[in-house]
């Protein structure tokens, strides 16, 4: 009888631990955040800090994007002059093969291009979108696309290597209609 009472004393300790401990258990994330900040100190000293260091961070954060924007400019002059000095030598090639990587070079340079276009977009407006990432990814394997095919005219390659070559268009193939569905999937979503 007494160890019936010892363990029916226990069970309701557990009980009642548990049932404290779903009191004490916030209903959701939600809940529990907001009770931390409740808890979080809000002083006036603290507010000031903040009011003080956001625009810090903020200023800093756009110094940052000018400075990659900037040497994105230098590689894309430089990417530009390089593309307008190899064509003599392509042209030695042959001139499938100087308008192949003329080409490769220009749509290198339209990427360079719509990232800075990205940067300044950001910069001026503090406004981000994944379209132009988007476009970036479709001229990208558009420009993969022209260089296999160029590799695929323009050289003898054994059966093994044409086969990767063939299922590389494939897929690159299928990336675009994938990022042109996204594309007009986010275009539809922003209004535009």
């Amino acid at each position: 009888m007494a160890e019936q009472d010892a363990q029916q004393q226990k069970n309701e300790r557990r009980e009642q631990q548990v049932e404290r401990a779903v009191e004490d258990t916030p209903a959701s994330i939600a809940v529990a955040t907001a009770q931390e900040e409740d808890a979080t100190p809000n002083t006036p000293r603290q507010r000031r800090v903040v009011a003080w260091l956001e625009p810090l961070f903020d200023n800093v954060s756009i110094g940052l994007y000018v400075l990659v924007a900037f040497l994105l400019l230098l590689l894309t002059i430089a990417a530009l002059l390089y593309a307008v000095g190899t064509i003599p030598e392509n042209l030695q090639s042959g001139g499938a093969k100087a308008l192949t990587a003329l080409l490769s070079e220009l749509l290198l340079l339209l990427i360079l291009v719509e990232l800075i276009r990205t940067i300044g977009t950001f910069v001026t407006t503090r406004v981000t979108s994944v379209r132009p990432f988007l476009t970036i990814a479709i001229i990208s394997s558009v420009r993969r696309i022209l260089s296999v095919s160029a590799q695929l005219s323009l050289e003898d390659l054994s059966g093994e290597e044409f086969n990767h070559a063939v299922i590389e268009l494939g897929v690159e193939g299928g990336l675009i209609l994938t990022v042109a569905l996204a594309l007009f999937l986010v275009s539809r979503r922003e209004g535009g």
